[in-house]
């Protein structure tokens, strides 16, 4: 299976060119990948959250450079801090982490790249799950997910959760779609922690940004 952080990437792009979807903007992409590399570690039961806080509960690595990277910075850290905190450490980080997730898509063979370093998504149905199951493309099964009533697997509530807190849906779905599905997606979403501190942390950081350009502003703490 493909990682939570390897599939937030996929869906920030544009399969055409191999780039970052022109809907969306450097930071949201940045913010988006930290929050899915939170989301790995705490599916492969690394680092667990309660209401507020990210800590570790496993310090051995997990496999995967840039989960293990990530990994090593917490429990480097030693402190148990807000799951806020570790999302905007690693958007500040997001570049790095996208070119090592990139990496990780070439070699799966999901991936390839042009001359020009741009990624070209390939045939991603040649990976399979561990019980022999073809992978399925996550546009795909996000949209099954958010056509029915069914209560979606883990691992989809926290992408469903993710994208949904960094607007990525702009480069996924127009907006007359996007309107139908509302519901749908703001149940499904509510349901993660993580995602939920992330839609935080954006909403914390468009407020500064909206300080810094209107001097009579505030931002609350």
């Amino acid at each position: 299976m493909l990682t939570i952080s390897e599939e937030v990437l996929l869906l920030t792009l544009d399969y055409d060119t191999g780039r970052t979807s022109y809907a969306l903007t450097g930071h949201d992409v940045c913010v988006a990948i930290g929050g899915a590399v939170l989301m790995d570690l705490a599916l492969a039961d690394r680092v667990d959250t309660d209401v507020t806080h990210l800590f570790v509960v496993n310090p051995e690595p997990v496999g995967e450079v840039a989960l293990d990277r990530v990994l090593n910075r917490i429990v480097a850290d030693g402190e148990r801090r807000p799951i806020d905190h570790w999302v905007g450490v690693l958007a500040d980080d997001g570049e790095a982490v996208q070119t090592s997730l990139a990496d990780r898509l070439v070699e799966r063979g999901i991936a390839a790249r042009d001359r020009f370093g741009r990624l070209l998504v390939m045939g991603s149905l040649r990976v399979s799950s561990p019980d022999g199951t073809p992978y399925r493309d996550v546009r795909r099964r996000l949209a099954g997910v958010l056509m029915n009533d069914e209560i979606p697997d883990p691992r989809d509530v926290m992408i469903i959760s993710l994208v949904d807190a960094c607007a990525l849906w702009r480069g996924l779905v127009d907006d007359s779609e996007l309107e139908r599905l509302r519901p749908r997606i703001g149940q499904v979403a509510k349901l993660d922690l993580i995602g939920n501190s992330v839609a935080r942390v954006i909403d914390k950081l468009e407020r500064a940004e909206h300080a810094r350009s209107d001097p009579f502003a505030r931002v609350a703490d």
